[in-house]
């Protein structure tokens, strides 16, 4: 993932972040259990809500979005969609997505919950952005009785009495446990040596009942890795994997395993077995992840992979992420077919449509550029050279990061310079230089020499021309306070004349983690040079410093900061902004990479200038 996915860090908030679609690797969804009725004078502050807070199945779950309010963003000329995600008992995710009606300014959208569902998170879209403003509920069963998994969920508003409830109901219900660590981990309440205790003494119980299940393998692997016992734990997703090939259980925690850093002959062994999985099971959703973008599995047979989109496409026909995938593994494997190149004209009219965008999520500038980027490539590879250079200059109308928007505009350099166009290739190659690219400024001095005949004057012009084209679309950082673990105040206005870096992370974000230590080698890098270095989490004083005794981070750390990230429009996690001395943003990178500070360092570079 380059992931992602939004919302202030709570316990429950952990796994909301991880509930998105785009980051995979939760096992359950956690709620908040908040006291609500149906539209009153003291809920019109409110921009989005829910009713009822415990719906049972088969009735009517109501979400409402008021224009009204102080903070809404959307007014009664948008598009809004509230999109249902919903965990199931089976621990299994599903979503639907109802597009909401206009009311006395007020979108209102119906949503009949299906029987097993165990609770659901709502959030509002449009077809040209994700909105921040969520809420949730619990089900119940339809004889009155919480859902299996829905009280445990509780936790996260801290009621202690969660878990035990959660048992009584259903004493085999496992994955109630990790919840409870993640709590105890998360909460306000850290503490390492007893939170260690809680896991080995639940582990005697966990191992004690010998049920088999795919909920008990689970809860057992959580509890093995917490311990950093990682032989148990592997074995775990070793009978995960042979006994319950198929459990939503298993998908999450081999998927979680093989997605993080590391190359241990166990993690090859894990994802030997999942690749088996997808081959025995091509058109299970655990196939379907294997030959998509964030998971894929190149060493599966082109046969095999075939198979698996083939089987996607003709089950889900207006799923983009199904073409996608059919799109990234011809580019990978030189793959030629004549429905390619259908195949990128049928995904760009799937994009233009506000529902698919929606439904799919593609109301997002990382998502798009990934989309406009392999149907440019598929067309150039069927020779249709014209119709990719249409495709590149609409990608225009979108904002993407540094990264994605130098690729594209490189390409399209290329494209212009294969169709007799020098002077627009050589434009195009500077503009990429501009964004970050490391290999345009090459591409840039080719054309150049081939335009005047040699290379004499070339560094001042491409000063001059990066200047130009940097000042034009350069735009003010979102000014903002905020308060540092150091006690110190940051004022974004009062930074100019110092280049900025921001990271937008949280505790609970593995990508975020995991780029942590090449982060902290740009500080050091640039200690001596008038760059700041900022940290905004969404997590609290006391889960930072906890995080902190065990994994140093050497940006400025600045806790609670979901309203700044809300003003960078911040979409998933990791982000990085680069801001200049004047207070122009000069570079945004999305997701995350053990290298990012080699992508960062020629922005801060830049910044500096």
């Amino acid at each position: 993932m380059s992931n992602t996915q939004f919302i202030k860090i709570t316990f429950s908030s952990f796994f909301r972040v991880f509930f998105m679609k785009r980051l995979l690797f939760c096992f359950f969804a956690s709620y908040v259990l908040v006291c609500f009725s149906l539209p009153s004078a003291s809920a019109q502050e409110k921009v989005v809500w829910c009713s009822p807070k415990e719906v049972r199945w088969g009735d009517t779950l109501t979400v409402y979005y008021n224009t009204k309010a102080t903070k809404a963003t959307l007014s009664v000329r948008d598009e809004v969609y509230a999109i249902f995600y919903c965990t199931m008992t089976n621990g299994s995710f599903k979503d639907t997505s109802i597009k909401m009606v206009l009311t006395d300014k007020m979108f209102v959208g119906k949503y009949v919950v299906e029987d097993s569902v165990r609770g659901a998170i709502i959030y509002i879209q449009t077809p040209e952005k994700w909105l921040q403003e969520n809420d949730d509920c619990i089900a119940l069963r339809k004889d009155g009785v919480p859902a299996r998994g829905a009280v445990v969920s509780k936790i996260g508003s801290d009621d202690s009495t969660a878990f035990s409830k959660e048992m009584a109901l259903y004493p085999d219900y496992f994955l109630a446990y990790p919840v409870k660590w993640e709590y105890l981990q998360y909460g306000k309440k850290f503490d390492e040596a007893k939170l260690k205790q809680v896991v080995i003494n639940d582990l005697t119980t966990l191992t004690r009942n010998n049920t088999a299940s795919p909920e008990q393998y689970s809860a057992l692997a959580s509890a093995y890795k917490q311990l950093e016992k990682m032989p148990e734990y592997y074995e775990m997703l070793r009978r995960l994997g042979k006994e319950f090939p198929l459990s939503p259980y298993t998908e999450q925690q081999l998927i979680r395993c093989s997605m993080e850093y590391g190359n241990d002959s166990s993690k090859w062994e894990i994802r030997a077995l999942i690749r088996s999985i997808a081959v025995r099971f091509p058109t299970s959703s655990f196939a379907r992840k294997m030959v998509q973008r964030n998971f894929a599995d190149t060493t599966l047979t082109l046969a095999t992979t075939k198979n698996i989109l083939d089987a996607w496409i003709a089950k889900e026909p207006n799923n983009p992420e199904a073409y996608l995938a059919y799109l990234q593994v011809a580019k990978r494997t030189k793959y030629a077919s004549d429905s390619i190149a259908l195949f990128a004209q049928h995904l760009l009219e799937l994009m233009m449509k506000g529902e698919i965008r929606v439904r799919y999520q593609l109301n997002n500038s990382y998502d798009m550029g990934e989309y406009y980027n392999q149907i440019s490539d598929a067309l150039i590879a069927a020779g249709r050279t014209g119709q990719a250079l249409v495709v590149l200059k609409a990608a225009h109308t979108f904002e993407f990061d540094a990264d994605t928007q130098s690729e594209l505009v490189a390409k399209e350099g290329s494209l212009l310079l294969q169709s007799g166009q020098p002077s627009l290739a050589q434009e195009a190659f500077v503009k990429s230089y501009t964004l970050g690219s490391k290999t345009a400024k090459d591409s840039a001095l080719a054309v150049y020499k081939r335009i005047r005949g040699s290379d004499s004057g070339f560094a001042a012009f491409l000063k001059q021309k990066s200047d130009s084209i940097a000042a034009l679309s350069r735009k003010p950082a979102p000014t903002f306070i905020a308060k540092g673990l150091d006690g110190k105040t940051y004022d974004i206005a009062k930074l100019k004349g110092k280049a900025v870096v921001l990271n937008f992370w949280f505790v609970g974000c593995a990508p975020c983690r995991q780029e942590i230590p090449s982060l902290n080698t740009l500080v050091k890098e640039f200690a001596k040079k008038d760059v700041v270095f900022l940290a905004l989490a969404l997590d609290d004083e006391r889960d930072l410093k906890a995080f902190l005794k065990k994994s140093p981070f050497t940006y400025t750390i600045v806790p609670k900061a979901s309203e700044v990230s809300q003003k960078y429009s911040v979409e998933a996690f990791p982000i990085h902004v680069v801001i200049d001395r004047n207070g122009m943003v000069v570079g945004r990178l999305n997701g995350a990479t053990e290298t990012r500070h080699e992508d960062l360092r020629p922005l801060i570079q830049r910044a500096l200038e």
